[in-house]
Formats: C-alpha cells, structure tokens, sequence
C-alpha cells in the first residue's frame, strides 16, 4: 500500500511539473471603507488540463473555463473569493507567452467588496 501511495504522489507532482506555467505580475484594486487601495499582485498558475488551473494568487486559486475565453476563478485565501477574469491580450512569439489580464473577485464573507486586478502573465 505504501508504494501505490508513493507512485500515486510522484505521478501528481510529475504532472504539475510538466504542466504549462503562467506567471502574474500587476496591481491590485479595493474597496476599502469607500477608500481606493491598491496593491502588488504576484501569482502563479498551473494547467491541470485545457479547462483547469490550479494557483496561488493571494491563496489558493483554482481557474474554469468559462464562456468567450473567460475564467471563473475560485479563491480561497484569508476570505474566500468568486471572480472572473478575462485575457484580453495575448502575444504571438515563440518561447515565453506574454498576455495582459483583468480579473474581477468578490469576497463572500467579511466586507463583500470586489477586488479588480490588472496583470501581465508570462507562460511557457
């Protein structure tokens, strides 16, 4: 049983480790107590098949495909967030993919205000 458990982790970690990678880098949007905030964002995001990525953007951030190349993004960090985010550009090189996003997500629980974030992505 522990080698099924063992082979079992190898061929999940194996997997991220072959999965495309994007890298984010941008600002942060809020709402707070009716001030503006703004804040770095860093994040990086795995492909788990052509309609899933798993991350780590603020917490844990899980990505769907959704309709007209959008993404419903799943958060679960200090507060548990539900957004959307949109590519809005992508460019056409070879080697490292460079896109420029924006991402809207509301927080469920506590304030309920909505964060927008800006990000520009490299991927390989």
């Amino acid at each position: 049983m522990k080698l099924v458990t063992k082979l079992a982790i190898v061929a999940t970690l194996a997997s991220f480790m072959f999965a495309g990678v994007n890298l984010t880098w941008g600002n942060s949007y809020t709402d707070n107590n009716g001030a503006m905030d703004a804040a770095g964002s860093f994040g990086v995001h795995f492909d788990v098949n052509d309609n899933t990525t798993l991350g780590w953007e603020g917490g844990l951030m899980v990505g769907l495909a959704g309709p007209a190349g959008s993404t419903f993004r799943l958060g679960y960090g200090t507060v548990p967030t539900l957004g959307m985010s949109y590519t809005w550009w992508e460019g056409a090189g070879t080697g490292w993919a460079t896109d420029l996003s924006t991402a809207i997500d509301y927080q469920m629980t506590g304030t309920n205000d909505f964060d927008i974030t800006v990000n520009l992505g490299f991927g390989f």
